[in-house]
Order: structure tokens, then C-alpha cells, then sequence
């Protein structure tokens, strides 16, 4: 995988993940209140929508292909953000 490529797919990644966190949002009631079959049928769906959706997209910027130096930026990334915004929230 070459560097344009590594960096387009970290930046979908990294975009991708404020299309989840709205997503969550917006189905939140749909999801936590409900009876517990509904709720279980609505995670799994957001859940499965999601990961074909990001998967496919994958698939079009880079034929699928993860490296293991785009995992871990990804992984690093993910715990400094999250990290930033619990401190922000509290």
C-alpha cells in the first residue's frame, strides 16, 4: 500500500468515525428504549450497516488492503482522541 493511499484510508477512517458517533445518536432511542428483542435486533442492524458500510468504502479507496502500520496509527489515534474528549467532558 503506498503513502497516499495509507494516509486516504486513515482519513476515512478517522472521518468514518464521526459518521458512527452521529449515527449512534440520532438511533439512541431506538436502540435504549425499546423493548430488549427491538434492542437487540436494532444494535445488531446499526451494527451490520455500518461495518458493510465502512468495509466497502474501504474496498473502493484501497482494495481491501489493511497494513499493519495503518492499524496501529489507527489504534494510537482512536485512544489520543478518546482520551482528549473524556477530558473535555468532564
Amino acid at each position: 500500500m503506498e503513502l497516499d493511499e495509507q494516509l486516504l484510508s486513515f482519513l476515512f477512517s478517522f472521518l468514518y468515525g464521526f459518521v458512527v458517533v452521529v449515527a449512534y445518536k440520532l438511533s439512541y432511542k431506538y436502540i435504549y428504549n425499546v423493548k430488549n428483542v427491538y434492542k437487540f435486533l436494532n444494535s445488531l442492524l446499526l451494527m451490520i450497516d455500518l461495518t458493510l458500510i465502512y468495509f466497502k468504502m474501504f474496498y473502493i479507496i484501497n482494495g481491501g488492503i489493511i497494513n499493519i502500520y495503518f492499524l496501529l496509527i489507527t489504534i494510537l489515534t482512536f485512544l489520543f482522541f478518546k482520551n482528549k474528549f473524556i477530558k473535555i467532558k468532564k
